[in-house]
């Protein structure tokens, strides 16, 4: 299509080319060519804008740890139970809908070093199961604040200090070196998918002491 017109403008300027080594007067020709190279240009530029990527404008503007532990019955404290959530706050600043949008992990750095157990897991929305896509992919709409959960601070009495910290993968859950955060201050840098090609990139740090819920900032 664009190939046509470009070469549809070639002949018409050939037209004006010749129609103007005629001195002092423009004949019927010039004005035609005229007309269509204008009527040309504006179908191109329709063309060309109707094809500009429209980019989202994905902005972090904070995180969100959020207490989720209820008073539990005497008979009931050994229970493994949720104690918090954490979560970090995304808006689109644009104009344009972000479409199908998947963050991943995808990579933790750990004591300065990548951790080499871990690969490119999928972060569930929060409340994504309520979207038509399922809970790790969903459209955020120009103006839409939405929340990404990072990580689930979980009590247990299986292990030293009662309490665990998982990242809030969609998958191997069960497994260690895919789902457990460091005790101590771990790099974790996400990456977030559009269905139009876009890749956005979050840092942040997450630091557990063991103990209360893991600190969430963004770098």
């Amino acid at each position: 299509m664009i190939e046509d017109l470009l070469k549809e403008i070639s002949e018409s300027l050939k037209i004006i080319i010749q129609q103007g080594s005629k001195p002092f007067y423009f004949t019927q020709e010039f004005w035609t060519a005229s007309a269509t190279i204008v009527a040309l240009f504006v179908a191109f530029f329709t063309i060309w804008w109707s094809n500009k990527p429209k980019k989202s404008n994905l902005k972090v503007e904070g995180v969100s740890i959020v207490n989720q532990d209820p008073a539990q019955e005497e008979d009931e404290k050994n229970l493994s139970r949720l104690l918090n959530v954490g979560r970090i706050v995304i808006k689109n600043l644009g104009k344009y809908k972000a479409q199908s949008v998947e963050a991943y992990i995808e990579k933790i750095n750990f004591q300065g070093k990548e951790r080499e157990d871990y690969f490119p897991i999928p972060l569930f929305w929060t409340h994504g199961q309520l979207n038509k896509y399922g809970p790790t992919v969903r459209d955020i709409y120009p103006n839409q604040t939405v929340y990404l959960d990072i990580y689930n601070h979980i009590y247990t009495d299986e292990y030293d200090g009662n309490s665990i910290v998982k990242f809030a993968v969609a998958a191997g859950d069960n497994l260690e070196n895919l789902s457990r955060a460091n005790l101590g201050e771990s790099e974790v840098i996400i990456k977030m998918y559009q269905e139009s090609g876009q890749v956005d990139h979050i840092h942040l740090n997450i630091y557990w002491d063991g103990k209360s819920a893991p600190k969430l900032a963004i770098v």
